[in-house]
């Protein structure tokens, strides 16, 4: 009898030991995927920039007045500021999401326009925004896995394990009603961006029009 239980005992310890380095082993692989989609997303997001001054060019052939412009520029400026000061994922939800706001409105509005330039890189952002949501969809779902495990027993127990601790999803924050001091800032750093980012894309403006004549 106490031969069988020693190996009863050992076994149990053992099935212990296994299913909590199994635990563990697939909440750091959750991790690390929810890393990877993080990576991603953020990689799309730079390409996004890269497209936006390329279609401010363009626009100029396209006829497109500079006050449907303007927005398009000073989102991308206060979303590359916000990037740039490393602040947290629900600010650069916030400013992304004014991005793809007014890139929406510009490029849907001209649905008529025959410019060639413009409506290629109107194109590629189109498919660059599917391609955000996409990956901001993957980010959250992997995010809310991952937050479900650490705060749920018995997986919260390998979290413990693992060193492994919530996350923040991509998402904006809710939509503040009360007009404050605290937007000041933003909107005179917007400005100031603005005039940089208009600076920088009107020589592209000039090189496209040349290309275009030629």
């Amino acid at each position: 009898m106490t031969s069988v239980a020693v190996v009863l005992c050992v076994a149990v310890v053992v099935a212990v030991v296994l299913w909590l380095r199994a635990g563990v082993r697939r909440l750091r692989t959750l991790q690390q995927r929810h890393r990877e989609s993080l990576r991603l997303l953020l990689h799309e997001l730079d390409d996004r920039y890269d497209l936006v001054p390329a279609l401010i060019a363009a626009s100029a052939g396209a006829g497109v007045e500079r006050e449907h412009i303007r927005p398009v520029v000073g989102a991308r400026s206060l979303a590359i500021g916000v990037r740039d000061q490393r602040l947290g994922l629900t600010e650069r939800a916030g400013a992304e999401n004014a991005l793809s706001a007014t890139l929406h409105e510009l490029i849907g509005g001209l649905e008529g326009v025959n410019h060639w330039p413009f409506i290629r890189v109107a194109r590629e952002l189109q498919t660059r925004e599917q391609r955000i949501a996409g990956a901001v969809r993957v980010h959250n779902d992997l995010g809310g896995a991952l937050n479900t495990a650490v705060g749920r027993f018995p997986t919260s127990l390998f979290a413990k394990l693992a060193a492994v601790g919530p996350v923040v999803l991509f998402e904006a924050p809710a939509p503040v009603t009360a007009s404050g001091p605290a937007r000041r800032p933003e909107t005179v750093e917007a400005d100031t961006e603005t005039a940089v980012v208009a600076s920088d894309v009107r020589p592209e403006s000039e090189a496209t029009s040349d290309t275009v004549a030629a």
